[in-house]
């Protein structure tokens, strides 16, 4: 069957020029592509699952096929796109490569060498278990390296999901998560039989774990899968190794991990996962995993056992902020981080302003003819948000204020330290207003202060700095220092993960993340401002102006590649517009 990534077609529209009408307004169901499509799409491509998600038996069906579509009939049928049920026929050429598959215990380097000096053309390299590897950030570089003097190569790698999140991975592969089987694939196939989906309650559900369910006539978990696997299932090794430290002593347990971090990280992930934070077992064993100096993932299996605003999750936040402000840890771990402050209470505060001192500053640059031409523009002294509006802060204000927010993940607890998103100008602006009214209130801004949107001259100053730097962190692009299309994430994070990143005024986020919104006019087209730089008092911050003139975004957003995440790149969009890549920071003012 199929399977779906987590990339739609959605997220394909977001990276070009987007228009919103009134036909947008509500949430449209995400429509992903399949696994399939992905592969041929992107010349070099990561996919990436837990064990038991179907990278290998996806790899073996594009080996099977054998360069010739007609032997692959699951590649020519139409697909189910969600879990709601819309199908579509899938996009494959009609005539595909010829597949050299290295699976696990292969060897990648040989197996390349020999398929280059073959010269087989058009060749799709297939590289499994990327996790088994001796060092796998290193032959991703050889394999890109590789594919880079090749014509008409294609690579696809396949990676297990938690092994992935310790790893670096060069900017030229992207990477997807593929999502499992469909609940409408999963009841058309057992559609013909009469037979009951035992996981029909699930959205998605791994292909490995769907077997076992079908087998055993109930949803099967990956906790259960550990116990109930067959020693034939090498797919569900780690799971069985995470039931094993279920059965031992939280002393066994931690000396195990510390001596071999390595083994135990993934099985450990699991148990963590499966336990209940809280009990006085997961305490325990949080407070021991805390207590040793074994890496950030460690860290994060003990923020796992914790419960929200603990002694033990004091312990876990105070050293994943440290963790954090230094830096230096892989993409996928900062993510998590973010996760596991905002789940278990994050000490940092996230309304922090900083000053922006009056002045002429840089604006506008060569990136772009939309941001043409460089200039300098007088801004006058304000305070602005260190970070962007998170979803902590914007839905005290939807809850007290009654606004419709279609989020659909903006109040989930390990989400509550990202940026606010799917928010229109107006609501941005809403909650401004009723953020003025409570901190007068609460004597955190003078009675003559006010808070509002940005205007453009004023984002601009505190992404670019004294300096009229092209990103907030200097004049060069540097992987790590942002949220971005190379990231991987296709989707945003907490805020202030990528310290690296951080402008001259101490801004963070203002590169990638999540595009946003200013005061300020572009005018009714999308490709082309009426409001050009450079920057004139001509009308262009005028509040009431028509729905049809779009509003100025800045920053980029995750989806977004260098050359639209930084500091100069001008966006925009209708003011009742609204994405999951959209969002806001705040300043005062008198």
């Amino acid at each position: 069957m199929p399977l779906l990534a987590s990339f739609t077609h959605e997220d394909r529209e977001a990276k070009g020029l987007r228009a919103f009408s009134v036909e947008d307004a509500g949430r449209a169901r995400p429509v992903h592509f399949t696994a399939a499509e992905m592969v041929f799409m992107f010349p070099n491509l990561l996919l990436h699952a837990p064990h038991g998600g179907g990278k290998t038996g996806f790899a073996e069906l594009l080996a099977a096929c054998g360069g010739d579509r007609a032997r692959c009939p699951d590649l020519a049928r139409a697909a189910f796109r969600n879990a709601e049920g819309d199908r579509l026929a899938q996009d494959i050429p009609e005539t595909l490569p010829s597949v050299v598959f290295c699976g696990e215990g292969d060897d990648a380097d040989g197996m390349l060498a020999r398929a280059l000096e073959e010269e087989r053309a058009p060749l799709l390299f297939i590289v499994d278990a990327l996790e088994t590897r001796a060092d796998p950030e290193a032959l991703l570089t050889r394999l890109l390296d590789a594919a880079a003097s090749a014509q008409t190569f294609r690579l696809l790698v396949l990676c297990e999901t938690i092994a992935l999140e310790g790893m670096r991975r060069p900017a030229s592969l992207p990477e997807y998560r593929l999502l499992g089987l469909s609940r409408a694939e999963r009841a058309a196939m057992l559609e013909p039989y009469g037979l009951d989906d035992p996981c029909a309650g699930r959205d998605y559900v791994l292909p490995g774990l769907w077997r076992l369910s079908l087998e055993t006539d109930r949803c099967v978990s990956e906790e259960q899968a550990g116990r109930i696997a067959p020693a034939s299932a090498a797919w569900a090794d780690d799971y069985r190794l995470a039931a094993d430290l279920a059965e031992m002593s939280t002393e066994t347990l931690v000396a195990a991990v510390v001596s071999d971090p390595r083994q135990w990280s993934g099985p450990l992930r699991l148990y963590c996962n499966w336990a209940e934070p809280g009990t006085s077992r997961a305490a325990a064993l949080a407070k021991g995993l805390a207590g040793v100096d074994s890496g950030v993932d460690v860290l994060l299996c003990a923020g796992a056992l914790c419960a929200p605003n603990s002694a033990e999750a004091d312990h876990v936040t105070a050293r994943l902020v440290a963790a954090v402000n230094a830096g230096g840890a892989p993409a996928g771990l900062r993510r998590r981080a973010g996760e596991t402050l905002a789940r278990l209470g994050d000490p940092r505060d996230l309304e922090e302003l900083v000053a922006i001192p009056a002045g002429e500053y840089d604006m506008g640059g060569t990136i772009h003819p939309n941001s043409e031409p460089p200039h300098r523009a007088a801004v006058g002294s304000v305070k602005i948000g260190r970070y962007p509006v998170v979803n902590a802060a914007y839905r005290l204000f939807v809850e007290e204020t009654g606004r419709v927010w279609t989020s659909a993940t903006g109040r989930l607890a390990e989400r509550a330290s990202h940026p606010a998103t799917d928010l229109s100008w107006h609501d941005a602006r809403a909650y401004c207003t009723w953020l003025t009214a409570l901190w007068r209130r609460q004597d955190r801004i003078a009675s003559d202060e006010v808070v509002r949107l940005p205007d453009e001259r004023e984002w601009e100053a505190a992404a670019r700095g004294p300096h009229g730097k092209l990103y907030p962190w200097g004049n060069d692009w540097a992987p790590e220092h942002a949220n971005g299309e190379e990231t991987g994430f296709n989707d945003i994070c907490a805020v202030g993960l990528f310290p690296e990143g951080r402008s001259d005024f101490g801004c963070e986020d203002m590169a990638g993340q999540a595009w946003e919104w200013c005061t300020t006019l572009w005018g009714p087209d999308m490709s082309r401002p009426d409001y050009a730089f450079p920057w004139a008092d001509d009308g262009r911050e005028a509040l009431d102006a028509p729905a049809n003139i779009r509003r100025v975004l800045r920053g980029g957003c995750f989806s977004s590649p260098d050359w639209k995440a930084n500091g100069v790149y001008r966006g925009s969009l209708e003011p009742a517009g609204s994405w999951r890549g959209n969002g806001f920071r705040i300043v005062v003012s008198r």
